[in-house]
């Protein structure tokens, strides 16, 4: 997994969660980690940088609308899985000539800035604190 496309999914999961707090369906955001297995943590500081307002809503009165909304925050957060059968492979270069086929890491609650899961499982470096720099070939630097 690109780290583009795990700053992509940690967001969908973050607005999700949001989502659920603002409406009420959770009251707390421990509640909300605890029930779809997230980092407790994460759910803490993703509701602390909203303006925390709620807005109580009547299950039994729902539009069509906000139904859907519901479903849709919830099936996203559901489809976060901490097992790692769910999990995209790694995909390292291996002596052998084959890729890695170990699940991505999960990166810990104080690296979610950078996506919750990394691009390369534990044995691969998915958990390097340092960003990895791309190669470049400098020809401004030829002595003539």
């Amino acid at each position: 997994m690109k780290p583009e496309q795990s700053r992509e999914f940690t967001a969908s999961l973050e607005k999700a969660a949001i989502t659920l707090l603002k409406l009420e369906i959770y009251r707390k955001p421990d509640d909300l980690a605890r029930r779809f297995g997230l980092p407790v943590p994460v759910v803490r500081y993703w509701w602390r940088n909203t303006d925390q307002k709620t807005q109580a809503v009547n299950q039994s009165t729902l539009s069509p609308r906000d139904v859907k909304v519901i479903r849709k925050a919830t099936q996203t957060l559901e489809g976060w899985e901490k097992a790692k059968r769910y999990r995209p492979e790694c995909g390292a270069p291996l002596n052998n000539g084959k890729r890695c086929k170990n699940s991505v890491a999960i990166r810990p609650p104080e690296g979610w800035d950078r996506g919750a899961l990394a691009d390369r499982c534990r044995m691969h470096g998915g958990l390097a604190r340092r960003i990895r720099k791309q190669k470049t070939t400098d020809d401004t630097n030829d002595n003539d």
